[in-house]
């Protein structure tokens, strides 16, 4: 199951009346941590764990720390800093070597448990939306806003008459996949371990092909000129791989007169074949709407289809958040060294 918080939320929904909950999130953070400003999780007293705030180092003292919220019904922060000898981080032997605080707040029918209902709503209709926490009061807010992949820093604190947490929620990358052959399978199921929404769209689709997929994702028994302005608004990333250079070649000069935001496209074949295909289309690179990736992918080395799957995805996964795809050291910025003025337990 994915750590994002859509699926935590669907986890939680069934359960929100069985047991009795705390919202965690990460408020501030000073070097190195794994979850930064924004990261949220949810606890309970029946020992429900959804989400980390940490790399699983601190989430066991976390549960702790929620029932103790929810024995006394108040809110609580709490730090874990791995520099402090007297710290609890440091006594679990956390060797990030950075400090974060984290807020505890009760999550019950008193405070409409805080949103998370009306958020899931929100999500489900692949909506993003800014999500407001009050650090004194148990008490939250949101607005619907566009889905942003690429925000390097989802969460902030605000000042005013009360301090909040603000952090951007964004929806399940939507993938769709032109084409039913069966290298598209772990495609499809990579995509859904990465906790994605997955559609597989082909006019050639029958019900034996279709058993070969995962059941969890949407199936369309048709071409992509057939699919709604309304579903390609929904979606962040297409893959064409239909190993049929008319289909590849109608499905991308479709797609560049469609209404989209702005996804990434990958084509299936070698460069020679792109030029093929875009000429068939009668479309040149230079004046794409919508750049193709082709070949897609990124060289990782290996010709099988998980192989390949991985290369699509990481292309894809770099293009949709923003990031160089370069080695971690390489691209990797300074830590900044935040200021914890309230770096105390309460």
């Amino acid at each position: 199951m994915s750590n994002h918080f859509f699926h935590l939320l669907s986890r939680w929904l069934p359960l929100k009346e069985q047991a009795n909950w705390v919202l965690g999130a990460v408020i501030q953070t000073r070097g190195s941590v794994y979850r930064k400003t924004g990261a949220l999780m949810l606890l309970s007293d029946a020992g429900h764990q959804f989400g980390l705030l940490s790399g699983g180092c601190i989430e066991s003292d976390l549960l702790l720390q929620a029932r103790k919220v929810i024995a006394l019904g108040k809110s609580r922060r709490v730090i874990y800093d791995a520099s402090d000898e007297d710290n609890i981080a440091w006594r679990l032997g956390i060797g990030c070597g950075g400090a974060a605080e984290i807020l505890l707040h009760p999550c019950n029918t008193q405070n409409n448990y805080l949103l998370l209902a009306e958020i899931f709503s929100c999500l489900q209709q692949h909506q993003a939306c800014e999500y407001s926490v009050q650090l004194d009061f148990s008490t939250a807010s949101f607005t619907a806003c566009m889905r942003d992949f690429t925000l390097r820093r989802a969460g902030y604190l605000q000042s005013g008459v009360h301090q909040q947490l603000t952090t951007t929620i964004n929806p399940l990358p939507h993938l769709l996949v032109l084409g039913n052959g069966v290298d598209m399978i772990p495609l499809c199921q990579l995509a859904l371990a990465l906790g994605w929404r997955v559609s597989l769209a082909d006019q050639r689709l029958t019900p034996q092909k279709r058993e070969n997929f995962p059941e969890n994702i949407s199936a369309l028994t048709q071409s992509v000129e057939n699919i709604s302005a309304e579903y390609l608004q929904q979606v962040d990333a297409i893959v064409i791989a239909h190993h049929n250079i008319n289909l590849d070649a109608a499905a991308i000069a479709n797609l560049q007169t469609r209404d989209l935001q702005n996804p990434y496209i990958g084509l299936l074949g070698p460069a020679h074949r792109k030029a093929e295909v875009l000429a068939l289309a009668g479309l040149v690179d230079a004046q794409l709407r919508y750049p193709i990736a082709g070949p897609m992918g990124l060289a990782l080395g290996g010709d099988l289809p998980e192989s390949i799957a991985l290369s699509v995805l990481a292309e894809c996964h770099a293009r949709l958040f923003g990031s160089s795809a370069l080695p971690l050291g390489v691209f990797a910025a300074p830590d900044q060294a935040l200021p914890l003025p309230s770096l105390v337990n309460n």
